[in-house]
């Protein structure tokens, strides 16, 4: 009896993978396609292994595997630059030239080729645009900038990463300052990039109390366009756009200015420019301070010399008007001794003592009283130049700078190569001047 035939027609594994294969292969023809996806996963081993997802209504509606072989990865990170890392990272869409290839093993995956930068980046600043009209709208965009600078800025609120090389650029370059000026800096940590740094900067910002300082200042190092984003956050922005403090930033990148160096007072490249900014602002006031009280000493100079010879005027008056009191008194009394000469001698005599006493003590208390008002005078002018005096406003920790002999209180008067003697209450010192920075 013959054995029943299976009707069924069975191929094994491998034949129906490569029917599979050769159908791909015939309807992609090689070509390579532009695809948009999520890297939902990245493990590099030499290649890069990727997961790609896209979402819809958040949930998945497709999944592929991705790779990129080492020599396509080199030459895909040397083409992304310094966003490389910002990029090529989970969580990310991108934008990607790739084949499709079915292995037999392995199953269907997408050789990627290319990557294009301009995708992430165009989203980026697509997003700053959007933040900034947003700001615009709300009247916060230049809100920082209408706040009054205060005349010193020595209290500083500092949001940066403690430890990060921006945090020790800035705070010593401001405890170094070459005028000895003394800040006082407490710093509010946080990340400055990172998937949580704008909530982070945002916390920093809102622990600060602005009764206890004069500016806030947010400092970071450089870093590529990417992972400046989250200076670009509009709820850090929102927060920032309102502090009641003027804010400085140095952000340390030299082209990309993002929205919170956009909505600050003052914008600076880098955390070393802050500080210079703040030292030069404390300099400004104390040579202001000081040339007023240089201005106020040669006042008080100018009014003691013109009093001086007021009283010197007053001084030859006063005498000449005693001399003539005394030659007037003497004619009386001569007249008078005259017209006594029939009176005895005696009376006559003692008539004349006494009127010779009377105007003595007359001229006598005249011009006592006239050397008191002018003794009282002087010695308030002396208090008042004792008050003004170099020495004086050296031992309060002022210094003056001469050129050739002559003050120096404009750094226009100062040309570089220039020497300058610098005076304090305790010596001097000769220094060369090797640049001029002018004001504005």
């Amino acid at each position: 009896m013959a054995a029943p035939t299976d009707p069924r027609t069975v191929y094994g594994l491998a034949q129906l993978a490569r029917a599979v294969q050769r159908q791909i292969e015939a309807a992609a023809g090689g070509r390579t396609y532009w695809v948009r996806a999520e890297l939902a996963g990245l493990k590099v081993n030499r290649h890069a292994y990727l997961e790609l997802v896209e979402h819809r209504g958040g949930a998945r509606v497709a999944v592929m595997r991705g790779v990129i072989w080492q020599d396509t990865l080199a030459r895909i990170r040397t083409g992304l630059g310094a966003e490389a890392d910002a990029i090529l990272k989970e969580g990310v869409e991108i934008l990607f030239e790739a084949r499709t290839t079915y292995h037999l093993v392995f199953g269907l995956s997408l050789v990627i080729e290319a990557v294009d930068p301009a995708f992430n980046l165009g989203a980026l600043e697509r997003r700053k645009q959007a933040t900034l009209a947003t700001l615009q709208h709300e009247g916060l965009l230049d809100l920082n900038r209408t706040l009054p600078v205060p005349r010193v800025m020595q209290r500083i609120a500092l949001v940066t990463s403690v430890g990060s090389a921006a945090h020790a650029d800035f705070t010593r370059h401001l405890a170094d300052n070459e005028h000895g000026f003394r800040f006082h800096v407490q710093v509010f940590h946080t990340a400055v990039q990172g998937d949580n740094a704008a909530y982070e900067l945002g916390r920093a910002v809102a622990r600060i109390d602005p009764a206890r300082f004069d500016a806030v200042v947010l400092v970071r190092g450089g870093g590529s366009k990417l992972d400046l984003e989250a200076y670009n956050d509009l709820a850090l922005a929102r927060a920032v756009a309102r502090l009641p403090l003027p804010v400085l930033t140095g952000i340390g990148h030299d082209v990309d200015i993002t929205v919170i160096d956009r909505l600050a007072n003052r914008p600076f490249k880098t955390p070393t420019d802050v500080a210079d900014h703040l030292v030069d602002h404390a300099h400004g006031f104390a040579q202001a301070l000081l040339d007023r009280m240089t201005a106020l000493r040669h006042q008080v100079f100018a009014a003691f010399a013109d009093h001086r010879t007021a009283l010197h005027a007053r001084q030859g008056r006063l005498a000449h008007a005693a001399a003539a009191r005394v030659g007037t008194e003497r004619r009386r009394m001569d007249g008078a001794a005259r017209e006594l000469a029939t009176a005895p001698l005696r009376r006559l005599r003692q008539v004349e003592r006494a009127r010779l006493a009377e105007a003595g003590a007359l001229v006598a208390r005249s011009a006592q009283q006239g050397l008191h008002l002018m003794a009282t005078h002087l010695r308030g002018l002396e208090d008042a130049i004792g008050l003004l005096r170099p020495e004086g406003l050296l031992q309060r920790g002022f210094s003056i700078t001469r050129l050739h002999g002559a003050a120096v209180n404009d750094a226009a008067a100062l040309r570089p190569g220039d020497e300058v003697v610098t005076t304090f209450a305790h010596g001097t010192t000769r220094s060369t001047i090797t640049a001029v920075e002018h004001d504005g």
